[in-house]
């Protein structure tokens, strides 16, 4: 598998403009398989609140974003680039402020 997990911010906000346009073109592909959509919404909200400079506490991230868990139960994360993106976008979330800019 050819992925670098991210290590700054930057990084970090390149993955998220990444799983927004690779969701978005599974929303439009498979318009019936409603975990894309759902996915795709919560990508363009965590976006939303980085801009916004809102900092979520661990217990905020765990209850509003599905996303690691859809990672991992259907996904195979050690082999699936796209289910490993939303891993680390969850995952990093908890982190992200803490991170360097570059």
């Amino acid at each position: 598998m050819n992925y670098k997990e991210v290590t700054t911010k930057t990084e970090y906000r390149e993955l998220l403009d990444n799983l927004k346009e690779e969701t978005k073109k599974l929303v439009d592909k498979f318009p019936e398989i409603t975990i894309y959509k759902s996915i795709y919404n919560q990508i363009i909200d965590i976006i939303k609140r980085i801009n916004n400079k809102e900092i979520l506490s661990e217990q905020e991230i765990y209850q509003q974003y599905s996303i690691g868990a859809i990672a991992v139960k259907n996904f195979d994360c050690d082999k699936d680039i796209y289910g490993r993106k939303l891993q680390d976008a969850f995952g990093a979330l908890f982190e992200y402020w803490n991170l360097p800019e570059r």
